[in-house]
């Protein structure tokens, strides 16, 4: 496996980890909205965290594409 193909599985498995560690944080920021008495600055440090994550997420995903673009034949 070259380093061009171990980069690509890599970022590949990067973005899988962040959407796990992304969708826990849906659940648990969608478990606070649920509750009676919500503690806001709680939601509002998980809704932060989830929009780090989601930017992260962008950033490898066009990693992603341009490793993609590069491995392929012209």
């Amino acid at each position: 496996m070259n380093i061009s193909k171990r980069t690509h599985a890599a970022v590949a498995a990067r973005i899988a980890a962040l959407r796990v560690r992304h969708r826990a944080l849906d659940e648990t920021v969608a478990k606070e909205q649920k509750r009676s008495w919500r503690d806001m600055a709680l939601l509002q440090r998980l809704k932060r965290r989830r929009l780090r994550l989601k930017d992260e997420l962008a950033r490898y995903e066009g990693v992603l594409r341009t490793l993609t673009r590069r491995r392929a034949p012209n």
